[in-house]
């Protein structure tokens, strides 16, 4: 997909309603996350939201759990 394997980490923990929101957004069809989301969404303000929030979320824990790898921590 991606060089940047923490973007295809992200991509691979969304379904692909959620991913083409993302897209959309990355490629800027939408300056706001529920004008991405705008494309078929019954609800655009909701799903907007949701993956908004949901990318973040997984984003947060992926760089939580690289942070505490032994390989991550910086030797003195």
């Amino acid at each position: 997909m991606f060089e940047d394997d923490r973007l295809n980490r992200v991509l691979r923990r969304l379904d692909p309603a959620e991913r083409a929101v993302v897209f959309a957004y990355a490629e800027g069809e939408g300056t706001t996350w529920t004008e991405a989301a705008a494309g078929g969404a019954t609800d655009p303000a909701a799903l907007g939201e949701r993956v908004r929030r949901k990318a973040k979320r997984i984003a947060a824990g992926q760089a939580r759990r690289l942070a505490m790898t032994p390989s991550a921590v910086p030797r003195p």
